[in-house]
């Protein structure tokens, strides 16, 4: 288990980011997210900061973007050490937090634009890591993010999304059950399963990117619809009969649609 980051981490870390030069002299916050702060890490994790300004730093030596559909198009990204942790740190403007909060205000989920295809994994990484993050400088600023992100329509467009995604899929894997193809069927109504879960996660303030920390994200949002025992039931495939696909496939196609009529879009 790797040590777990807190605001009492901030001077030691600040002051390492200063000495590599990589930190502007003025900016609005920085902060730390992900499993580290979460208290989820490993050996191998890596400390992810960000640090925000107002206008674009450029640091001296070797650096890395991210592309984002924001103005600025891209995000600096450094990869210094922190003692023996392995740094992710993220250069954001305000300007483009300003952006990536419209992209998921209330106006424009109920305009009914696919506002989950506009905000892409980058950006969305960017968000969910929000919700458990840190301050190592500027609390206040941080403080004022969380809440605007709180109030947003973040969860239910995630959920939704999830949820078009879900439907998708379980109507397909019956499709290609009822066509005599229970290979495809399996592999199909796994993804539906996924997208199920994610949708449920969603609906209870659990935001998921990729499935890497879904199970821990479902242990946290402890769901009583598809309670986490029958959840891990179905991920890991326990119950599957080789000889009997098609009865597997259906009963997994029954939960996706017991968390569709159970979550709010």
């Amino acid at each position: 288990m790797a040590e777990t980051i807190t605001a009492a981490d901030g001077p030691r870390l600040i002051g390492q980011l200063k000495e590599q030069g990589l930190l502007p002299d003025s900016c609005r916050c920085v902060y730390a997210a992900g499993s580290l702060v979460r208290g989820w890490g490993n050996a191998t994790s890596d400390l992810d900061l960000y640090v925000v300004t107002d206008d674009p730093f450029v640091w001296e030596g070797e650096a890395d973007f991210h592309p984002v559909s924001l103005e600025p198009d891209r995000v600096g990204v450094a990869v210094p050490q922190f003692g023996a942790l392995r740094g992710d740190v993220e250069y954001w403007t305000t300007g483009q937090f300003d952006q990536l909060m419209a992209k998921i205000s209330w106006e424009e989920y109920r305009s009914g634009r696919d506002t989950g295809a506009t905000v892409s994994q980058i950006e969305r990484d960017c968000l969910v890591k929000l919700q458990h993050a840190v301050a190592l400088d500027g609390a206040d600023w941080l403080a004022e993010r969380r809440q605007q992100f709180a109030d947003s329509a973040f969860g239910r467009t995630i959920a939704a999304r999830s949820l078009d995604l879900a439907d998708t899929f379980a109507e397909d894997a019956l499709g290609q059950l009822g066509s005599g193809d229970p290979e495809s069927a399996l592999l199909t109504a796994k993804l539906a399963f996924g997208y199920a879960a994610d949708a449920l996660l969603a609906h209870h303030g659990e935001y998921g990117t990729t499935a890497k920390w879904r199970s821990k994200k479902y242990r946290a949002a402890a769901p009583t619809v598809l309670p986490f025992e029958r959840y891990w039931e179905i991920e890991t495939m326990r119950t599957y009969d080789p000889e009997d696909p098609g009865r597997w496939i259906e009963d997994v196609i029954g939960c996706v649609r017991r968390v569709s009529m159970e979550v709010e879009v």
